[in-house]
Order: C-alpha cells, then structure tokens, then sequence
C-alpha cells in the first residue's frame, strides 16, 4: 500500500537555526533516505518555502498558503508498507522529529 508522510515545520522557528545546524541536519535526512532505500514510492519532493506559494480561492490569488498559518507542509515522501502501523513506525524515524517545530503526518493515498 502506498502512504503519504507530510513533513510539517514552522518555518520561522527552523529558520532560526545555525547553518552548521542545517548542514547536520541535511546529513541525517539523506542517512535516513538510505536507512529505509526500498520503501519509498514514485515521487516525492521538499518544497520551497512559503513566500514563493500562492492560494486560489474563490477566484482570488493570496500569497502564501494561508494567512494564519504558522505550520506548514515542506515536503511529501512517499511510502510502501503493508499497513498503515508499518508506514508509521518508518515515519517516527524521520530525523527531524527531534526539533520541537517539525512533525510529520501519515495518510493512506488514494489508488485509481
């Protein structure tokens, strides 16, 4: 089965940390990458940061993806496990969990 992980950060909390932070931390996401080779579906990518999102809505163009929104989804990996428990226990190990801004959520995709 295939499932979406949606990595959710507040960017101006992960801004804030030092460029020796950020070199460590790109480490451990491609170390994790490796860690579960052979579990990722087609695709996937780490999106770009917020100012450069726009949101139609109603026929009008805003910046951003909300205007409240201080979370935001920076990335989509997707996963193959069997179950939904199994997708999620590969999720847990996604490095960034260790930062108190950075959580990640799990969703079963939609096969047509």
């Amino acid at each position: 089965m295939r499932y979406a992980m949606l990595i959710v950060s507040d960017e101006s909390l992960e801004e804030a940390a030092s460029p020796e932070e950020k070199k460590a931390h790109e480490g451990e996401i491609w170390a994790w990458f490796e860690r579960w080779d052979g579990h990722f579906g087609e695709g996937g990518a780490e999106f770009q940061r917020t100012a450069t999102a726009r949101t139609i809505r109603g026929g009008v163009v805003t910046d951003g993806p909300y205007v409240e929104l201080k979370e935001v989804i920076g990335g989509i990996v997707f996963l193959e496990a069997d179950t939904l428990d199994a997708a999620v226990e590969i999720a847990a190990t996604w490095p960034g969990l260790k930062y108190p801004y950075v959580s990640v959520e799990v969703r079963g995709t939609v096969t047509r």
